[in-house]
């Protein structure tokens, strides 16, 4: 009978332990917006070729210092009609938004999890192009982990984001980087191995503890990382600090400084298909249309890039893009 009672009695010290853990993980798992802007904890296992990895959470951050770290992440596009210039991953109200959620977050963070983001670089008329990266610290150092950069948003997309689901399963850990685009490590920032889209960076660098940082160099030549690796880097543009502290790139010569009439006109369209305005057909009646009429102001190289980008940016499909491709070189 004791010995039935002992059982008893410590099957329920393990069911209430299990409960506590849950409730007291539920407790932290917290999401933090502002906008569509999200910051949320992430139960996240990593493993590299180093072996797994422990988190230094909880974390306090200075605003200063993650404002500046934000600041100095460039990517630049890869492929044959890419953008020559390299540009800043996240844009300046973008960071001012970013800043207390991701503090907030670090602040409370269990030793199991890494801090989601979840964000949209703003432009002059859409916001929709999403960043998508997990962060954590571990050895002092922080990480910052990528699957999406500037990514226009799909129907499939803007679909799971409504259900909840848009980003549940991703996990940017797993993949060594993006044939759409590519990082370039700043100064006091390297490569973890393996890995183009995983930087890792210490920020108890003056770098990036000082209110107001100076420009920095990046991928070019000289140097090595704090791994001991080459660290290569050259000139991104001149210093230019905006209203709220926070530095933005300055627009090369080549960048495309409008948006798409065509983007525009598909985005709208777009909109109409999903709130049940239009039909699909309608949607694939039009987008017809402009891809056959809509670039007439345009020459045949500027008309393939701009499919490209449709393509790349989910407006249209391989389909589309490989028969207006054809159709241009026929004509070329």
């Amino acid at each position: 009978m004791n010995t039935q009672f002992k059982k008893t009695n410590m099957f329920f010290s393990i069911i209430f332990c299990m409960l506590s853990f849950h409730v007291a993980g539920a407790i932290r798992a917290e999401t933090y917006e502002d906008g569509k802007i999200k910051v949320r904890h992430k139960e996240l296992s990593i493993k590299t070729n180093r072996g797994s990895l422990q988190f230094n959470h909880p974390y306090e951050m200075n605003s200063d210092v993650i404002g500046n770290v934000l600041s100095q992440i460039y990517f630049e596009e890869k492929g044959l009609l890419k953008k020559s210039t390299s540009v800043n991953v996240f844009q300046d109200d973008e960071i001012s938004r970013l800043v207390p959620l991701i503090i907030q977050a670090f602040s409370v963070a269990t030793p199991a999890q890494v801090i989601e983001v979840v964000s949209y670089s703003g432009r002059p008329f859409f916001a929709d192009k999403q960043n998508y990266c997990v962060m954590f610290m571990r050895d002092s150092r922080l990480n910052i982990v990528f699957s999406r950069v500037q990514k226009f948003q799909t129907y499939s997309d803007l679909v799971s984001e409504k259900k909840g689901m848009g980003t549940a399963k991703e996990d940017p850990t797993k993949i060594k980087g993006s044939r759409f685009w590519t990082l370039l490590p700043a100064y006091g920032q390297a490569f973890e191995p393996g890995h183009k889209n995983w930087l890792v960076m210490n920020i108890s660098e003056e770098t990036y503890r000082s209110p107001e940082i100076k420009k920095p160099d990046i991928a070019g030549s000289g140097g090595s990382d704090f791994y001991g690796q080459p660290q290569k880097r050259g000139k991104v543009g001149s210093n230019i600090h905006s209203s709220s502290g926070y530095q933005q790139v300055e627009p090369g010569a080549n960048v495309v400084q409008r948006e798409s009439k065509i983007k525009a006109k598909l985005l709208i369209l777009r909109e109409l298909l999903n709130d049940g305005i239009l039909l699909q057909e309608d949607y694939d009646y039009k987008k017809e249309m402009l891809l056959n009429n809509g670039m007439n102001d345009m020459d045949i190289k500027n008309q393939l890039r701009e499919i490209k980008d449709l393509l790349e940016e989910g407006f249209i499909t391989e389909e589309d893009h490989s028969r207006k491709k054809k159709a241009l070189l026929d004509l070329f």
